[in-house]
């Protein structure tokens, strides 16, 4: 299965839990995040990553720099902390 398809999936496993109302707002987010053009401006994959420090999970400021001396990096973002 494919991320797309995986997308699809959870999307429809949404609007069958979800309130009309609440679906309605998820899907004009998406639709005005896609209009806005962020997808061809993201990074895609081959593509170098520009310097920069962000806090870990931790909340220690962490250098793309210093762990690329390391190694490969793997970046996974995550929102909220629940």
């Amino acid at each position: 299965m494919s991320f797309s398809d995986d997308l699809a999936k959870l999307r429809d496993g949404f609007k069958k839990q979800a309130p009309p109302d609440q679906f309605d707002v998820m899907t004009r987010a998406t639709e005005n995040l896609a209009e806005s053009g962020i997808i061809e401006a993201a990074l895609q994959q081959g593509d170098v990553a520009p310097e920069f420090v962000l806090p870990n999970a931790l909340g220690i400021d962490v250098s793309l720099l210093e762990l690329l001396k390391k190694g490969p990096v793997v970046l996974s973002f995550y929102r909220g902390g629940w």
